[in-house]
């Protein structure tokens, strides 16, 4: 294994333990054998592209190209960024990686009518214009569905997130106005 590579996959590794993730967790993850992460870990097998994006993407990161002369400036931004979603970044990576979970989950153990709600909801969302504070609501739900990696998200969860996500959809779509009176009595009004 080259240099390069070595520095690659230790970035994944660490990302895996950070994350509490087992081998074989991310082996259901992305697809991938138990087996055949272990010896890409491990430096027995030099990994091909499409299973290190595999193993990565399971990881919910993202492999980017970035021109020589800007990787300084992207390091800085990574070095400031110790959260790993900021509302400044914009919603599309928060929708990115909802839309990541709900698909997993799909394929892994099938859909549920909770799930499919869900799925719904976020395409909803993903459409209109939503405040910080409605986007902090998502990424909280977002966050709870992350929570359980490979094994399946109880009903419960799946349940009290799709309400959540109905809950702001609803009030984005059907936004609540002020009653007006039937009528006023204005001081100009000379009729009454």
């Amino acid at each position: 294994m080259g240099y390069p590579s070595q520095d690659l996959i230790r970035s994944v590794q660490a990302k895996r333990t950070q994350e509490r993730m087992s081998q074989r967790a991310l082996a259901v993850r992305s697809g991938l054998t138990q087996a055949h992460i272990s010896q890409i870990e491990t430096g027995r097998l030099e990994p091909g592209l499409s299973s290190f994006i595999q193993m990565v993407r399971a990881l919910d990161l993202e492999i980017v190209l970035v021109p020589k002369k800007l990787l300084p400036a992207v390091e800085a931004v990574l070095r400031s960024n110790t959260n790993d979603f900021s509302l400044e970044e914009g919603p599309s990576n928060l929708f990115a990686k909802a839309e990541r979970i709900v698909s997993g989950q799909r394929k892994r153990h099938g859909s549920s009518a909770a799930l499919d709600r869900i799925a719904e909801y976020l395409r909803f969302l993903k459409q209109v214009h939503l405040s910080k504070a409605d986007l902090t609501v998502v990424n909280d739900v977002v966050d709870t569905l992350r929570g359980y990696r490979a094994e399946p998200i109880p009903n419960s969860v799946l349940e009290t997130s799709a309400g959540v996500l109905q809950g702001l959809r609803n009030r984005i779509a059907h936004p609540v106005e002020t009653p007006r009176p039937a009528y006023a009595l204005d001081d100009e009004d000379d009729d009454a």
